[in-house]
């Protein structure tokens, strides 16, 4: 079978799936990570034969795809801020919003010298991104998944970016923390969806996706807003910065929470789709 001949099949078989889009850059994607080809590369490749070894792979990658898995978990990997990071159903795929978080923060802060923390570091995407750029600074990530924590350290080790991971319960008392410093900006992208929204969710996540990182009571959908606040009132140097994504039907409640707590230049951020997703909020000395 030749290339384009399983392209074919592929968009034939998963054409219930996904979108015409969807399948084109599917495919794409799967055929350029499984040849290891670049763009030119797979272009030019079309008419050529498949082994019996990757075309084995391929249908076995087309069977997960048709169960809605995530191509990313498929694949075991997926690129952020131009970093290759290992991805499992251990935590969450890292998402282009995300990435719209990490600039805010590398744009915003220009210390030459700047301790920072992830809380919910999941594939520590976030430290990661940020250690890459700004080599200099101090970075520390926290979670409470060991299955993640054990992703985050592999992902710093695969990319010999030292980030500092360890375990922690942002919902618990923080006095088992380990830190012995306080931290220059807190970063976080909370579990904050209400579980009354997965009836609307693609099930490509709410069935593969780990919901550890995903929901919150619909009672209390600001649960983590408030214990990152608290983390701050103890962990957050004065003058330094929280940024946090959020929830867009959430951010007039989630401004308020940080207005309510005695932050200053609170900032609500569009991401580049136009929705309300991220907030940056100063700690002062009340």
């Amino acid at each position: 079978m030749t290339l384009s001949e399983f392209r074919s099949t592929l968009k034939e078989t998963l054409h219930d799936v996904y979108s015409k889009n969807e399948l084109d850059q599917l495919a794409k994607s799967l055929l350029m990570s499984r040849l290891q080809l670049d763009s030119t590369a797979y272009l030019l490749a079309s008419e050529s034969t498949l082994s019996d070894e990757v075309l084995a792979q391929l249908k076995s990658d087309i069977h997960r795809l048709s169960i809605h898995e995530p191509l990313q978990y498929v694949l075991g990997s997926t690129s952020f801020y131009g970093l290759e990071i290992q991805c499992s159903p251990a935590a969450l795929i890292p998402r282009p919003e995300t990435e719209e978080l990490v600039d805010w923060v590398l744009s915003e802060v220009q210390l030459a010298s700047c301790s920072v923390i992830d809380l919910g570091t999941g594939t520590a995407c976030i430290p990661l991104a940020i250690k890459a750029q700004r080599p200099l600074w101090h970075v520390s990530a926290i979670d409470v998944s060991q299955d993640a924590l054990a992703l985050a350290r592999s992902n710093a080790l695969s990319l010999n970016l030292d980030v500092h991971v360890e375990a922690a319960d942002l919902l618990k008392d923080f006095s088992d923390l380990v830190f012995k410093d306080t931290f220059d900006v807190v970063v976080s992208n909370p579990p904050y969806i209400p579980h009354t929204d997965a009836t609307s969710m693609l099930p490509n996540v709410l069935n593969h996706e780990p919901h550890i990182a995903l929901f919150v009571a619909d009672s209390d959908p600001l649960l983590f807003y408030r214990r990152i606040v608290a983390f701050c009132e103890q962990y957050l140097n004065i003058d330094g910065y929280v940024f946090v994504e959020i929830h867009e039907d959430l951010s007039v409640e989630t401004l308020q929470l940080f207005h309510d707590a005695g932050f200053t230049n609170i900032k609500l951020r569009k991401d580049l789709q136009g929705k309300s997703r991220m907030i940056k909020a100063q700690r002062v000395s009340l």
